[in-house]
């Protein structure tokens, strides 16, 4: 039995050096920094902060050819978030496995998936604004923003396996995990904290279907994605997530809008919609605006919400957007997150 690991250990061994003369690896990455300032009714204070954020990401990738005829794309992506104390994740890990058309995946964080808006198209989405970079604006004794990135399970963040069908309309994806979120906290960060729906552990078995393209019409683009996650033993339902969107460009201008909802846990509901609007005054110089609303399903409760304008200017390698939003009850409880949000980034790819 010894040998006969050896010789199989050996065997994987020249088949992956074997295998790396086909192949073509590239390292990039991005950066960015940004300032933030926040001012306003926070939790059950009145607040004022400035910080400064980061956000800097390490990209490996890989393709090649299979001794079979296939080609393959191979990847992982090393980030580290935060200001002066540091996220650091694992982002983007796959393999895929590619005929023509279909691309077979194992991995995390790769495949298409619903962390995406039609309903924002210049700078970040509410959620970003509220949480990102540094601090959030739901802090002192408010439970946590409820604006939505990810909807319901965001089962492409926990390892598993999918498919991916390219067709002449847009691209069709199914995805499965046997357990959300293993190994971290990668449910996106919506539903931590909130009642009925605190789930960071006993995660169950995840699935997402989803369509991105243009259904064949230049200008258009949709979306659609819908998972589940199965209840564990502290919730009465399964955790269920939908997310639609629809933009369309004319020229200078492009406008959009976006739907997310999550469902689960106590008979939890958030429902959020997303509307934006663009106008490119020249090629490197665009201005916007989005208006985002969340309602929520629980008694007293009230509609958070979220009203911002953006500039971006692209000076070739560095791009820059500034962006300023006025935040309403951000936990969808009165007076417990009233804020004013002001956000500059600096981008560079490398």
């Amino acid at each position: 039995m010894k040998n006969k690991l050896l010789l199989s250990s050996a065997l994987l061994g020249s088949l992956v050096v074997g295998s790396s003369s086909y192949a073509q690896t590239t390292v990039g990455g991005n950066l960015q920094l940004s300032f933030k300032s926040l001012s306003g009714y926070v939790g059950n204070t009145t607040q004022s902060q400035q910080a400064f954020g980061r956000e800097s990401q390490l990209n490996v990738q890989s393709k090649g050819s299979l001794n079979n005829g296939m080609t393959y794309a191979a990847g992982f992506s090393y980030e580290i978030d935060g200001g002066q104390t540091a996220d650091v994740s694992n982002e983007n890990v796959y393999i895929d496995f590619i005929s023509g058309d279909t691309t077979l995946t194992i991995g995390l964080d790769h495949i298409q998936n619903t962390n995406r808006t039609k309903g924002n198209l210049i700078g970040n989405d509410a959620s970003d604004l509220a949480t990102g970079n540094n601090y959030a604006v739901a802090s002192g004794t408010a439970a946590g923003t409820h604006f939505i990135q990810s909807a319901g399970a965001n089962s492409a963040q926990a390892m598993g396996a999918g498919i991916t069908q390219k067709t002449p309309i847009g691209s069709f994806s199914a995805f499965y995990a046997p357990q959300n979120a293993t190994g971290s906290d990668s449910e996106g960060g919506n539903l931590a904290g909130v009642a009925g729906l605190n789930i960071e552990n006993d995660r169950e078995s995840t699935y997402e279907i989803g369509f991105d393209g243009n259904l064949g019409v230049k200008g258009l683009a949709v979306h659609y994605f819908y998972n589940n996650e199965d209840k564990n033993a502290g919730q009465t339902t399964d955790l269920t997530g939908v997310n639609y969107g629809v933009s369309y460009n004319f020229g200078q201008i492009t406008v959009g809008a976006n739907r997310k909802e999550t469902e689960g846990g106590a008979s939890y509901e958030l429902k959020q919609d997303e509307f934006g609007i663009t106008y490119a005054v020249n090629p490197n110089l665009t201005i916007g605006a989005n208006y985002t609303k969340v309602d929520s399903n629980q008694a007293s409760a009230v509609d958070a919400k979220s009203k911002s304008i953006a500039v971006g200017y692209n000076f070739g390698p560095v791009a820059v957007v500034g962006q300023y939003a006025k935040m309403e009850n951000v936990t969808n409880v009165a007076n417990t997150g009233d804020v004013d949000v002001a956000f500059i980034k600096f981008v560079t790819n490398f």
